[in-house]
């Protein structure tokens, strides 16, 4: 890439927003990207004084016009992503959004029209689109190679700790002061497994969904979901998307995605940018992935409107219907009493659902959400199925 670095500001230096100062200072070395300023309610890490700003709108009036930003990254709570969005388009800017990008399906539409009224790009930080094999099995699934009875899988089996879910006000919240905030495990650490399988089974926009069936539960001493099980039915032809994620694991272990059908079977191992194939012979291949920075797939598109982006926010509109899905399913039930078992001390201190791992891959093997599988800790009650003509 040639020319002038791009000006860009970070809105949020903490949390999520700390890995965005990392990523920048590469790029700034490179040559690639130039940070301008940032912009927190809170005084910023040493070093960036001189460059921060209380709000989006003092840092523009405030910097000279050879230092306006060209892109916005929002790595702020998620119930400030779409008036923050809505506020940097409104200024001309093209924006980097951390996921989920918005906490309601309607807030999704809205801030679309944003986006297209200004002429802007909103790129989504859904990481795993990076990653070159999420576009293998898509092609493959769309090209039929998998045969008949086709499913694709996502397993998630990590690991949190009571820290985690104290690192914020909104942290393991469903509401905060009425506001959707929709930290579950599905939306937040784990989103990356759904939206991925999501675009590997073709299905991406709203209209793409015929029915999201979820059981939501937790074990954490908190109000949104750990442990949740998701069945994403397309609204025409193609394959369904069996979810089964947990953040109350033993270990932490890499998570996957996998279509299976008549002819063989593709694993993708998403964070490690490996995959293995299984022919109807059994006979395996592996596969390494090339990985593409989110980032500099932006600036490339801010550079050149012919550059397509990895993960724009209309490529998110089926994931926003599984949020809402999960926002208007009752409370996630509690696993109690003796299926859970408790280890470490004080903060480090995190909860171990008795055989978690082999549940989730049970679930995902047959189908069927836990509460049928035959688990002490699961009941139907909390089985819903969803539809898009509620939203």
């Amino acid at each position: 890439m040639t020319g002038e670095p791009t000006r860009i500001a970070l809105i949020g230096t903490r949390g999520f927003g700390a890995v965005h100062l990392r990523g920048l200072e590469r790029l700034e070395a490179a040559g690639t990207a130039r940070l301008v300023g940032v912009v927190d309610v809170a005084e910023p890490p040493a070093g960036l004084a001189e460059i921060h700003h209380r709000s989006l709108g003092d840092l523009l009036a405030t910097v000279p016009a050879e230092d306006r930003p060209e892109i916005v990254v929002i790595a702020t709570p998620i119930d400030t992503h779409v008036p923050l969005t809505a506020e940097t388009l409104a200024a001309g800017l093209d924006v980097h959004l951390e996921k989920p990008p918005v906490p309601a399906l309607t807030d999704h539409d809205a801030l679309l029209e944003a986006a297209r009224t200004a002429g802007r790009a909103v790129q989504v930080g859904f990481q795993a689109r990076g990653g070159a094999g999420v576009d293998v099995l898509r092609e493959e699934v769309a090209a039929g190679v998998f045969g008949e009875d086709v499913t694709v899988r996502a397993y998630g089996a990590w690991r949190r700790d009571r820290a985690y879910y104290r690192r914020s006000p909104w942290a393991g919240r469903r509401l905060l002061n009425g506001r959707r905030v929709a930290d579950g495990v599905a939306t937040n650490p784990l989103a990356h497994a759904v939206h991925a399988a999501l675009v590997i089974a073709g299905i991406q926009e709203v209209s793409d969904v015929g029915a999201v069936t979820t059981e939501l539960r937790r074990a954490h001493d908190i109000e949104a979901d750990d442990t949740t099980f998701l069945r994403i039915d397309p609204a025409g032809e193609g394959p369904s998307v069996l979810c089964a994620l947990t953040t109350t694991a033993p270990e932490q272990s890499s998570p996957w995605i996998e279509v299976t059908g008549s002819a063989g079977s593709h694993r993708l191992h998403y964070t490690d940018d490996v995959s293995v194939r299984t022919g109807p012979d059994g006979t395996t291949t592996e596969l390494s992935h090339q990985r593409r920075d989110l980032m500099g797939n932006l600036i490339a598109h801010v550079r050149d409107r012919e550059v397509e982006l990895l993960t724009p926010l209309g490529s998110t509109g089926a994931f926003s219907a599984v949020l809402e899905a999960i926002q208007s399913a009752p409370d996630p039930t509690p696993i109690t009493g003796d299926a859970v078992h408790w280890h470490g001390e004080g903060e480090a201190a995190h909860p171990v659902v008795e055989d978690i791992e082999q549940v989730l891959a049970a679930a995902l093997e047959r189908g069927r959400p836990f509460s049928e599988l035959g688990v002490s800790w699961a009941h139907p009650e909390a089985v819903r199925t969803w539809t898009p003509t509620e939203a």
